[in-house]
């Protein structure tokens, strides 16, 4: 199926999950339709490149040009005909399914084969077999950076604007309330297609940094809020006083008024990073391999849903376990229950005689 474009350096895109025709074998891209397409590009003297992209959004892909082209057991419909030009068909057939009996699947099937064999089994094809664990790793680190930018460029975003909104500037209060309705209002799926297939849809970008931008804006919004409520927490006397000692707008925020409304942001901005880590599991939607994608393919070739789903679940735990006590840590510097006399007084001289 091609797009009708052409470039030295091919981008194909491809469910990784869908064997025989496409699927990852030692942490590459292998299968019958792979096979295909790297043979006609050799032949053909182009360079190829396979783009891992979920199963739904590869029309998107090819229609709003993202890739030259998709493979990987896409059916032939004279409605998707209508978006795309297709190939000749590569392949053509009815599915069977037979069991061959031998020892080893009697056994299994009287019962001869123990719980914990079963489980050593599925442990090995999870992890073991084809090095499948390094799947689950760079699933990790692709969640990791899409969660730290995130978390990093969104609290920027959210401060620079609340900074902005702050004393009431009318014009910025008018585009920040109608941006936060409408990012808040867009299913976050809908907003990083938006991004990936129509805003970026031109520009060959990495579905990562599209990813990156969808989560800041949407995590941006959400410091907004809290920064709001926080502000909005602190007796509006503070600053009276501080103006009455003399203590300019900008200096009366940051040393009087922020110090106390961050206890009051800090619990709540721990469950948005919470929320954002488990919802990048959408990712895959943008050709993004996170985690949970990484799961999905080694389920689809494994037929194994007992560990890759555990491991998944388990690694979430721990990823929101890891960054929840960070925060905690940073909490305790702004909660004078919790910190130590000696560092609350720094500064302050305690033996003053006068």
């Amino acid at each position: 199926m091609n797009s009708g474009s052409a470039r030295s350096n091919n981008r194909a895109a491809a469910d990784t999950a869908t064997v025989p025709f496409a699927f990852i074998k030692d942490g590459k891209p292998a299968g019958v339709d792979i096979d295909i397409v790297a043979r006609f590009c050799k032949e053909k003297g182009y360079g190829l490149e396979i783009v891992q992209t979920d199963f739904s959004a590869i029309i998107a892909s090819v229609v709003t040009g993202k890739v030259d082209f998709a493979c990987g057991g896409i059916a032939y419909t004279p409605e998707r005909a209508e978006s795309v030009l297709y190939s000749e068909p590569t392949f053509e057939g009815s599915s069977a399914m037979a069991v061959l009996k031998t020892e080893e699947t009697a056994s299994t099937a009287e019962g001869g084969s123990s719980f914990l064999d079963g489980v050593k089994s599925s442990f090995h094809k999870t992890f073991i077999r084809e090095n499948r664990w390094q799947l689950f790793v760079k699933g990790v680190v692709t969640t990791l950076v899409i969660t730290l930018f995130s978390i990093l460029f969104g609290t920027l975003l959210g401060f620079i604007v609340f900074m902005l909104c702050r004393n009431g500037n009318s014009a910025a209060n008018l585009i920040t309330r109608f941006c936060m309705w409408l990012i808040q209002g867009m299913p976050m799926v809908v907003l990083l297609m938006v991004l990936y297939y129509i805003i970026f849809g031109n520009v060959a970008i990495n579905g990562i940094f599209v990813a990156v931008v969808g989560f800041t804006l949407t995590f941006g919004a959400s410091v907004f809020g809290l920064l709001k409520m926080g502000v909005g927490a602190v007796d509006g006397g503070q600053y009276e006083a501080a103006y009455a000692l003399g203590y300019s707008n900008r200096r009366t925020f940051f040393r009087i008024i922020l110090p106390q409304a961050l206890p009051h942001v800090l619990p709540a901005y721990r469950g948005e990073i919470v929320g954002l880590i488990k919802a990048t599991a959408i990712v895959g939607y943008i050709a993004v391999q996170d985690l949970t994608k990484m799961g999905d393919i080694v389920r689809s070739r494994t037929y194994e849903a007992f560990f890759p789903l555990i491991a998944v679940t388990v690694i979430y735990f721990l990823l929101e376990g890891l960054i929840g006590f960070m925060i905690s840590r940073i909490t305790i510097n702004f909660n004078p229950r919790r910190r130590k006399p000696e560092d609350i007084l720094k500064g302050v001289k305690t033996d003053d005689q006068n």
